[in-house]
């Protein structure tokens, strides 16, 4: 091979090096925003079956209602960030778990969603029958 085809090929490599690394934050990205959309999914989850359990039994304390819900959807579901941990926790949480926390005393269920680096990314009031959400969005520019 003569110094001309390897210089091509070496001007080629470098091409492919720089396009590569303009693409990578965007493909990381999307990554990142599918995992926290699976965290307001699981929000979702979340109080639509408290609320189905609150239906069933109406006089039940709120934080029984999201124990007993916390435990049954953290057999079916982990925490998109991190596969090791619960998507539902009542202490300590971390990028990607609901937080969970009741009052008894309202009879409130309060449902928080946490995406990278510990934002909130999904906040759910839930007050039988009925619930708020507030859901963060970003303003594309």
């Amino acid at each position: 091979m003569n110094r001309i085809a390897k210089l091509e090929i070496a001007v080629i490599i470098i091409l492919i090096l720089c396009i590569g690394l303009y693409l990578t934050p965007y493909l990381t990205g999307g990554l990142d925003k599918k995992k926290e959309a699976k965290v307001v999914a699981n929000a979702a989850v979340f109080t639509s079956k408290t609320l189905a359990n609150f239906s069933i039994n109406k006089k039940e304390k709120a934080s029984v209602v999201a124990k007993k819900t916390a435990d049954e959807l953290n057999t079916l579901s982990k925490n998109p960030f991190n596969k090791k941990l619960p998507a539902y926790v009542f202490e300590k949480p971390q990028a990607g778990s609901v937080a969970v926390s009741s009052d008894d005393e309202l009879q409130t269920v309060t449902v928080t969603g946490l995406g990278k680096e510990n934002k909130i990314v999904v906040r759910t009031v839930i007050k039988p029958p009925s619930f708020v959400t507030y859901q963060k969005y970003e303003d594309k520019k």
